[in-house]
Protein backbone atom coordinates (compact mmCIF):
# COMPACT_ATOMS: atom_id res chain seq x y z
CA UNK A 1 0.00 0.00 0.00
CA UNK A 2 1.09 3.61 -0.44
CA UNK A 3 2.28 5.60 2.55
CA UNK A 4 -0.80 7.88 2.46
CA UNK A 5 -3.25 4.98 2.64
CA UNK A 6 -2.96 2.81 5.79
CA UNK A 7 -3.45 -0.91 5.30
CA UNK A 8 -6.86 -2.22 6.35
CA UNK A 9 -8.45 1.23 6.07
CA UNK A 10 -7.77 2.36 2.49
CA UNK A 11 -6.95 0.46 -0.64
CA UNK A 12 -5.18 1.90 -3.71
CA UNK A 13 -6.38 0.20 -6.91
CA UNK A 14 -2.88 0.46 -8.40
CA UNK A 15 -1.62 -1.82 -5.63
CA UNK A 16 -4.11 -4.44 -6.84
CA UNK A 17 -2.79 -4.24 -10.40
CA UNK A 18 -4.91 -1.54 -12.06
CA UNK A 19 -3.00 0.38 -14.73
CA UNK A 20 -5.28 3.32 -15.57
CA UNK A 21 -3.71 3.65 -19.00
CA UNK A 22 -7.02 3.71 -20.93
CA UNK A 23 -6.10 0.53 -22.86
CA UNK A 24 -5.77 -2.29 -20.33
CA UNK A 25 -8.84 -4.11 -19.02
CA UNK A 26 -8.66 -3.16 -15.32
CA UNK A 27 -11.86 -4.94 -14.25
CA UNK A 28 -10.26 -7.71 -12.19
CA UNK A 29 -7.85 -5.37 -10.40
CA UNK A 30 -10.56 -2.85 -9.55
CA UNK A 31 -12.86 -5.57 -8.24
CA UNK A 32 -10.05 -7.04 -6.11
CA UNK A 33 -9.67 -3.66 -4.41
CA UNK A 34 -13.41 -3.40 -3.77
CA UNK A 35 -13.52 -6.97 -2.46
CA UNK A 36 -10.61 -6.27 -0.12
CA UNK A 37 -12.56 -3.39 1.44
CA UNK A 38 -15.79 -5.38 1.76
CA UNK A 39 -15.27 -7.23 5.10
CA UNK A 40 -14.65 -4.21 7.32
CA UNK A 41 -15.41 -1.31 4.99
CA UNK A 42 -12.93 1.36 4.00
CA UNK A 43 -11.76 3.67 1.24
CA UNK A 44 -10.90 2.43 -2.25
CA UNK A 45 -8.74 5.07 -3.92
CA UNK A 46 -8.63 5.55 -7.70
CA UNK A 47 -5.58 7.67 -8.63
CA UNK A 48 -5.59 9.83 -11.77
CA UNK A 49 -6.00 7.80 -14.95
CA UNK A 50 -8.54 6.22 -17.29
CA UNK A 51 -9.51 2.76 -16.09
CA UNK A 52 -11.22 0.53 -18.65
CA UNK A 53 -13.65 -1.73 -16.82
CA UNK A 54 -16.58 -4.04 -17.19
CA UNK A 55 -19.28 -4.17 -14.51
CA UNK A 56 -18.04 -3.64 -10.94
CA UNK A 57 -19.84 -4.60 -7.71
CA UNK A 58 -20.03 -2.04 -4.91
CA UNK A 59 -20.62 -3.01 -1.26
CA UNK A 60 -21.98 -1.51 1.93
CA UNK A 61 -19.61 0.81 3.82
CA UNK A 62 -17.13 0.89 0.94
CA UNK A 63 -16.18 4.41 -0.12
CA UNK A 64 -14.89 4.85 -3.67
CA UNK A 65 -12.67 7.91 -4.02
CA UNK A 66 -11.09 9.48 -7.06
CA UNK A 67 -8.60 12.33 -7.35
CA UNK A 68 -11.14 14.59 -9.08
CA UNK A 69 -13.79 14.27 -11.76
CA UNK A 70 -11.45 15.30 -14.56
CA UNK A 71 -8.61 13.11 -13.33
CA UNK A 72 -9.99 9.71 -12.23
CA UNK A 73 -12.18 8.07 -14.87
CA UNK A 74 -13.88 4.69 -14.90
CA UNK A 75 -14.69 4.00 -18.57
CA UNK A 76 -16.96 1.16 -19.64
CA UNK A 77 -15.04 -1.43 -21.66
CA UNK A 78 -16.10 -1.74 -25.32
CA UNK A 79 -18.82 -4.36 -25.65
CA UNK A 80 -19.47 -4.67 -21.91
CA UNK A 81 -23.01 -3.28 -22.30
CA UNK A 82 -23.43 -3.22 -18.50
CA UNK A 83 -23.48 -0.79 -15.61
CA UNK A 84 -20.04 0.53 -14.69
CA UNK A 85 -20.94 0.30 -10.99
CA UNK A 86 -23.77 -1.72 -9.48
CA UNK A 87 -24.56 -2.32 -5.82
CA UNK A 88 -24.33 -5.80 -4.38
CA UNK A 89 -27.57 -7.77 -4.93
CA UNK A 90 -29.10 -5.27 -7.36
CA UNK A 91 -30.60 -7.87 -9.73
CA UNK A 92 -32.21 -9.83 -6.90
CA UNK A 93 -33.60 -6.80 -5.05
CA UNK A 94 -34.84 -4.48 -7.77
CA UNK A 95 -38.62 -4.45 -7.95
CA UNK A 96 -39.09 -5.99 -4.49
CA UNK A 97 -39.61 -2.71 -2.57
CA UNK A 98 -37.78 -4.34 0.31
CA UNK A 99 -35.64 -2.66 2.97
CA UNK A 100 -32.43 -4.54 2.11
CA UNK A 101 -29.65 -3.51 -0.20
CA UNK A 102 -26.30 -1.80 0.03
CA UNK A 103 -26.03 0.97 2.61
CA UNK A 104 -23.70 3.68 3.92
CA UNK A 105 -21.37 3.63 0.93
CA UNK A 106 -20.19 6.63 -1.07
CA UNK A 107 -18.69 7.65 -4.40
CA UNK A 108 -16.73 10.86 -4.69
CA UNK A 109 -14.50 12.86 -7.03
CA UNK A 110 -14.49 10.71 -10.15
CA UNK A 111 -16.09 10.25 -13.57
CA UNK A 112 -18.17 7.36 -14.86
CA UNK A 113 -17.84 7.32 -18.66
CA UNK A 114 -20.43 5.05 -20.34
CA UNK A 115 -18.47 4.95 -23.62
CA UNK A 116 -21.72 4.62 -25.57
CA UNK A 117 -20.17 4.49 -29.06
CA UNK A 118 -18.56 1.18 -28.06
CA UNK A 119 -21.56 -0.15 -26.09
CA UNK A 120 -24.50 -0.08 -28.46
CA UNK A 121 -26.67 -2.64 -26.66
CA UNK A 122 -26.76 -1.01 -23.23
CA UNK A 123 -24.91 0.51 -20.33
CA UNK A 124 -25.48 2.56 -17.18
CA UNK A 125 -23.15 4.69 -15.14
CA UNK A 126 -24.40 3.62 -11.70
CA UNK A 127 -27.24 1.34 -10.59
CA UNK A 128 -28.21 1.27 -6.92
CA UNK A 129 -30.63 -0.70 -4.82
CA UNK A 130 -29.91 0.66 -1.38
CA UNK A 131 -30.06 3.53 1.05
CA UNK A 132 -28.06 5.92 3.20
CA UNK A 133 -25.44 6.50 0.52
CA UNK A 134 -23.69 9.61 -0.73
CA UNK A 135 -22.58 10.81 -4.18
CA UNK A 136 -20.38 13.90 -4.21
CA UNK A 137 -18.68 15.60 -7.18
CA UNK A 138 -19.43 12.66 -9.45
CA UNK A 139 -19.65 13.11 -13.25
CA UNK A 140 -21.66 10.55 -15.24
CA UNK A 141 -21.84 10.85 -19.02
CA UNK A 142 -22.06 9.03 -22.31
CA UNK A 143 -24.15 6.08 -21.10
CA UNK A 144 -26.29 4.09 -23.50
CA UNK A 145 -29.08 4.06 -20.85
CA UNK A 146 -29.53 6.08 -17.62
CA UNK A 147 -26.62 7.91 -16.08
CA UNK A 148 -27.71 7.15 -12.50
CA UNK A 149 -30.50 4.76 -11.53
CA UNK A 150 -31.49 4.42 -7.87
CA UNK A 151 -34.22 2.36 -6.22
CA UNK A 152 -35.27 1.32 -2.75
CA UNK A 153 -38.37 0.29 -0.79
CA UNK A 154 -40.85 2.27 1.25
CA UNK A 155 -39.78 1.44 4.81
CA UNK A 156 -40.70 4.33 7.11
CA UNK A 157 -37.54 4.02 9.20
CA UNK A 158 -34.77 1.59 10.06
CA UNK A 159 -34.23 -0.07 13.43
CA UNK A 160 -31.68 1.49 15.76
CA UNK A 161 -28.79 1.95 15.66
CA UNK A 162 -29.17 3.62 12.29
CA UNK A 163 -28.34 6.83 10.46
CA UNK A 164 -31.56 6.33 8.48
CA UNK A 165 -32.28 5.82 4.83
CA UNK A 166 -31.93 9.09 2.93
CA UNK A 167 -29.42 9.31 0.10
CA UNK A 168 -27.49 12.54 -0.40
CA UNK A 169 -26.39 13.72 -3.84
CA UNK A 170 -24.20 16.81 -4.07
CA UNK A 171 -22.75 18.36 -7.24
CA UNK A 172 -23.57 15.30 -9.36
CA UNK A 173 -23.44 16.02 -13.10
CA UNK A 174 -25.17 13.60 -15.45
CA UNK A 175 -25.19 14.45 -19.14
CA UNK A 176 -25.32 13.18 -22.72
CA UNK A 177 -26.82 9.84 -21.73
CA UNK A 178 -29.31 8.04 -23.97
CA UNK A 179 -31.72 7.45 -21.08
CA UNK A 180 -32.48 9.66 -18.07
CA UNK A 181 -29.81 11.74 -16.41
CA UNK A 182 -30.89 10.90 -12.85
CA UNK A 183 -33.60 8.23 -12.63
CA UNK A 184 -34.41 8.23 -8.93
CA UNK A 185 -36.94 5.78 -7.46
CA UNK A 186 -35.83 5.83 -3.82
CA UNK A 187 -34.82 5.98 -1.10
CA UNK A 188 -37.50 8.44 -0.03
CA UNK A 189 -36.74 11.79 1.66
CA UNK A 190 -33.39 12.02 -0.13
CA UNK A 191 -31.54 15.28 -0.84
CA UNK A 192 -30.09 16.74 -4.04
CA UNK A 193 -27.95 19.88 -3.86
CA UNK A 194 -26.25 21.74 -6.76
CA UNK A 195 -26.80 18.88 -9.23
CA UNK A 196 -26.91 19.16 -13.05
CA UNK A 197 -28.68 16.98 -15.59
CA UNK A 198 -28.34 18.14 -19.17
CA UNK A 199 -28.52 17.01 -22.78
CA UNK A 200 -29.88 13.57 -21.89
CA UNK A 201 -32.14 11.92 -24.43
CA UNK A 202 -35.02 11.29 -22.00
CA UNK A 203 -35.55 13.19 -18.71
CA UNK A 204 -33.01 15.19 -16.75
CA UNK A 205 -34.27 14.68 -13.17
CA UNK A 206 -36.86 11.90 -12.86
CA UNK A 207 -38.30 11.48 -9.35
CA UNK A 208 -40.66 8.51 -9.30
CA UNK A 209 -41.45 5.23 -7.52
CA UNK A 210 -40.54 5.38 -3.83
CA UNK A 211 -38.70 8.71 -3.97
CA UNK A 212 -41.48 10.61 -2.17
CA UNK A 213 -40.36 13.51 0.00
CA UNK A 214 -37.14 14.10 -1.94
CA UNK A 215 -35.76 17.63 -1.75
CA UNK A 216 -33.88 19.34 -4.61
CA UNK A 217 -32.06 22.63 -4.03
CA UNK A 218 -30.19 24.70 -6.64
CA UNK A 219 -30.46 21.97 -9.28
CA UNK A 220 -30.38 22.71 -13.01
CA UNK A 221 -31.81 20.67 -15.87
CA UNK A 222 -31.30 21.81 -19.45
CA UNK A 223 -30.71 20.81 -23.05
CA UNK A 224 -32.43 20.51 -26.39
CA UNK A 225 -32.23 16.69 -26.27
CA UNK A 226 -34.18 16.36 -23.01
CA UNK A 227 -37.94 15.81 -23.30
CA UNK A 228 -38.48 16.94 -19.70
CA UNK A 229 -36.09 18.79 -17.40
CA UNK A 230 -37.79 17.84 -14.08
CA UNK A 231 -40.38 15.05 -13.77
CA UNK A 232 -42.11 15.07 -10.37
CA UNK A 233 -43.86 11.70 -10.42
CA UNK A 234 -43.72 10.81 -6.70
CA UNK A 235 -45.61 12.53 -3.88
CA UNK A 236 -44.26 15.51 -1.96
CA UNK A 237 -41.21 16.24 -4.12
CA UNK A 238 -39.83 19.67 -3.23
CA UNK A 239 -37.77 21.79 -5.67
CA UNK A 240 -36.39 25.05 -4.26
CA UNK A 241 -34.48 27.58 -6.37
CA UNK A 242 -34.10 25.09 -9.22
CA UNK A 243 -33.74 25.96 -12.90
CA UNK A 244 -35.61 24.22 -15.71
CA UNK A 245 -34.04 25.41 -18.95
CA UNK A 246 -35.72 23.86 -21.99
CA UNK A 247 -35.67 24.08 -25.76
CA UNK A 248 -38.76 22.15 -26.74
CA UNK A 249 -40.48 19.71 -24.39
CA UNK A 250 -41.50 20.41 -20.80
CA UNK A 251 -39.69 22.25 -18.04
CA UNK A 252 -41.47 20.81 -14.99
CA UNK A 253 -43.94 17.94 -15.27
CA UNK A 254 -46.11 17.23 -12.21
CA UNK A 255 -48.08 13.99 -11.94
CA UNK A 256 -48.16 13.34 -8.17
CA UNK A 257 -49.76 15.04 -5.19
CA UNK A 258 -48.29 17.67 -2.89
CA UNK A 259 -45.28 18.55 -5.06
CA UNK A 260 -43.62 21.97 -4.85
CA UNK A 261 -41.68 24.15 -7.26
CA UNK A 262 -40.75 27.29 -5.33
CA UNK A 263 -38.50 30.10 -6.54
CA UNK A 264 -36.09 29.44 -9.35
CA UNK A 265 -36.89 29.84 -13.03
CA UNK A 266 -38.49 27.98 -15.91
CA UNK A 267 -36.98 29.24 -19.18
CA UNK A 268 -38.03 28.18 -22.65
CA UNK A 269 -36.16 28.71 -25.88
CA UNK A 270 -39.15 29.79 -28.03
CA UNK A 271 -38.67 26.47 -29.75
CA UNK A 272 -40.75 26.54 -32.92
CA UNK A 273 -40.02 22.98 -34.02
CA UNK A 274 -42.47 20.06 -33.90
CA UNK A 275 -44.17 19.36 -30.59
CA UNK A 276 -45.02 21.58 -27.66
CA UNK A 277 -42.84 23.73 -25.43
CA UNK A 278 -44.46 24.09 -22.02
CA UNK A 279 -43.10 25.51 -18.78
CA UNK A 280 -45.14 23.71 -16.08
CA UNK A 281 -47.42 20.83 -17.03
CA UNK A 282 -49.93 18.87 -14.95
CA UNK A 283 -50.44 15.33 -16.26
CA UNK A 284 -52.49 12.40 -14.96
CA UNK A 285 -50.80 10.37 -12.25
CA UNK A 286 -51.16 6.96 -10.66
CA UNK A 287 -54.40 7.69 -8.77
CA UNK A 288 -57.51 9.75 -9.43
CA UNK A 289 -56.22 12.40 -7.00
CA UNK A 290 -52.89 12.87 -8.79
CA UNK A 291 -51.76 15.56 -9.28
CA UNK A 292 -53.29 17.69 -6.53
CA UNK A 293 -52.12 19.96 -3.76
CA UNK A 294 -49.20 21.35 -5.74
CA UNK A 295 -47.50 24.62 -4.80
CA UNK A 296 -45.88 26.54 -7.67
CA UNK A 297 -44.37 29.99 -7.15
CA UNK A 298 -41.86 30.92 -9.82
CA UNK A 299 -40.86 32.90 -12.92
CA UNK A 300 -41.75 31.40 -16.31
CA UNK A 301 -40.34 32.87 -19.51
CA UNK A 302 -40.25 32.39 -23.25
CA UNK A 303 -42.13 29.06 -23.59
CA UNK A 304 -43.42 28.91 -27.15
CA UNK A 305 -46.62 26.94 -26.48
CA UNK A 306 -47.65 27.96 -22.96
CA UNK A 307 -46.25 28.82 -19.55
CA UNK A 308 -48.66 26.46 -17.75
CA UNK A 309 -50.69 23.50 -19.01
CA UNK A 310 -53.34 22.79 -16.37
CA UNK A 311 -54.35 19.59 -18.19
CA UNK A 312 -54.93 17.01 -15.45
CA UNK A 313 -54.90 19.37 -12.44
CA UNK A 314 -57.00 17.71 -9.71
CA UNK A 315 -57.29 20.78 -7.52
CA UNK A 316 -56.26 22.07 -4.10
CA UNK A 317 -53.15 23.58 -5.71
CA UNK A 318 -51.68 27.08 -5.67
CA UNK A 319 -50.07 28.21 -8.93
CA UNK A 320 -48.41 31.64 -8.89
CA UNK A 321 -46.07 32.75 -11.64
CA UNK A 322 -44.65 35.94 -13.11
CA UNK A 323 -44.71 35.41 -16.86
CA UNK A 324 -42.84 36.71 -19.86
CA UNK A 325 -44.38 35.08 -22.92
CA UNK A 326 -43.58 37.07 -26.07
CA UNK A 327 -44.34 34.39 -28.69
CA UNK A 328 -42.01 32.87 -31.27
CA UNK A 329 -39.41 34.97 -33.07
CA UNK A 330 -37.11 34.10 -35.97
CA UNK A 331 -33.35 34.67 -35.98
CA UNK A 332 -33.85 38.20 -37.30
CA UNK A 333 -36.01 39.07 -34.31
CA UNK A 334 -39.33 39.09 -36.21
CA UNK A 335 -42.33 37.58 -34.47
CA UNK A 336 -43.49 34.59 -36.52
CA UNK A 337 -46.19 33.29 -34.16
CA UNK A 338 -48.08 34.81 -31.27
CA UNK A 339 -48.24 31.48 -29.47
CA UNK A 340 -46.65 32.55 -26.21
CA UNK A 341 -49.78 31.91 -24.18
CA UNK A 342 -49.85 32.12 -20.43
CA UNK A 343 -51.84 28.92 -20.04
CA UNK A 344 -53.73 26.16 -21.78
CA UNK A 345 -56.42 23.94 -20.29
CA UNK A 346 -58.53 24.86 -17.30
CA UNK A 347 -57.42 24.85 -13.68
CA UNK A 348 -59.53 22.82 -11.28
CA UNK A 349 -62.19 24.94 -9.49
CA UNK A 350 -60.39 24.27 -6.19
CA UNK A 351 -57.01 25.55 -7.46
CA UNK A 352 -55.83 29.05 -6.71
CA UNK A 353 -54.16 30.71 -9.71
CA UNK A 354 -52.23 33.93 -10.18
CA UNK A 355 -50.53 34.16 -13.57
CA UNK A 356 -49.56 37.71 -14.44
CA UNK A 357 -47.74 39.13 -17.41
CA UNK A 358 -47.90 42.85 -16.76
CA UNK A 359 -50.99 44.27 -15.14
CA UNK A 360 -51.75 46.45 -18.16
CA UNK A 361 -52.86 43.57 -20.38
CA UNK A 362 -55.59 41.79 -18.45
CA UNK A 363 -56.25 39.37 -21.33
CA UNK A 364 -52.84 37.82 -20.66
CA UNK A 365 -53.43 37.41 -16.94
CA UNK A 366 -55.33 34.71 -15.07
CA UNK A 367 -56.23 35.26 -11.44
CA UNK A 368 -58.60 32.81 -9.74
CA UNK A 369 -59.46 32.80 -6.05
CA UNK A 370 -61.64 29.72 -5.37
CA UNK A 371 -64.91 30.41 -3.57
CA UNK A 372 -65.79 28.82 -0.28
CA UNK A 373 -69.06 27.29 0.88
CA UNK A 374 -70.82 28.02 4.18
CA UNK A 375 -73.21 25.20 5.02
CA UNK A 376 -76.18 25.91 7.30
CA UNK A 377 -75.34 25.35 10.96
CA UNK A 378 -76.45 26.51 14.41
CA UNK A 379 -75.34 30.07 15.29
CA UNK A 380 -72.00 30.35 17.13
CA UNK A 381 -72.37 30.40 20.90
CA UNK A 382 -71.49 33.73 22.62
CA UNK A 383 -69.33 35.18 23.93
CA UNK A 384 -67.44 35.79 20.67
CA UNK A 385 -64.06 37.47 20.27
CA UNK A 386 -65.11 39.08 16.99
CA UNK A 387 -67.73 39.06 14.26
CA UNK A 388 -68.47 35.58 12.89
CA UNK A 389 -70.06 34.72 9.55
CA UNK A 390 -72.32 31.70 9.38
CA UNK A 391 -75.19 30.31 7.31
CA UNK A 392 -78.53 29.16 8.71
CA UNK A 393 -81.88 27.92 7.46
CA UNK A 394 -84.91 30.01 8.48
CA UNK A 395 -88.43 29.12 7.29
CA UNK A 396 -86.90 26.87 4.66
CA UNK A 397 -84.68 29.65 3.28
CA UNK A 398 -80.89 29.89 3.55
CA UNK A 399 -79.52 33.08 5.11
CA UNK A 400 -75.96 34.43 5.30
CA UNK A 401 -75.60 36.04 8.71
CA UNK A 402 -73.14 37.96 10.84
CA UNK A 403 -73.13 37.48 14.61
CA UNK A 404 -71.59 40.16 16.82
CA UNK A 405 -69.75 39.69 20.14
CA UNK A 406 -72.85 40.63 22.13
CA UNK A 407 -74.86 37.88 20.46
CA UNK A 408 -76.84 39.98 17.99
CA UNK A 409 -77.40 38.47 14.54
CA UNK A 410 -77.63 40.50 11.34
CA UNK A 411 -78.91 38.89 8.13
CA UNK A 412 -76.63 39.95 5.31
CA UNK A 413 -78.45 38.23 2.46
CA UNK A 414 -81.22 35.66 2.15
CA UNK A 415 -82.88 33.57 -0.54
Amino acid sequence: MTGELPAGVAFDVRTFGASGDGRTDDTAALQRALDAAKPAGGVVFVPPGIYLTRGLRLYSRVHLRGAGGDLSVLRLHPGANSAILETDGFDELTGTRGSGGACYFSIRDLTLDGNKPANERGGYGLRVYGYGYELNEVIVHGCREDGVYSEWGNAAELPAPSHQMEARLTAVRSHDNEGHGLNFNGPHDSMFVNCLAFENKAIGFRLAGDSSGASLVNCHGWGIRQDVAFDLAAPAISCVNCYADLNGGVGVRISARDCRWVGGTVLGGNHDGPGAEIGIQFVAGATQDDPSGAVVDTKIMNCATAAVDFGADRGLSTVRANLWQPGVFDKAGRQVADTGRGWIGKPHPATRVELTQGMGGSAKNLVIEPSFVLLPEPPPTPPLDGVRLFARTQDGKTQLCAQFPGGGVHVIVAE
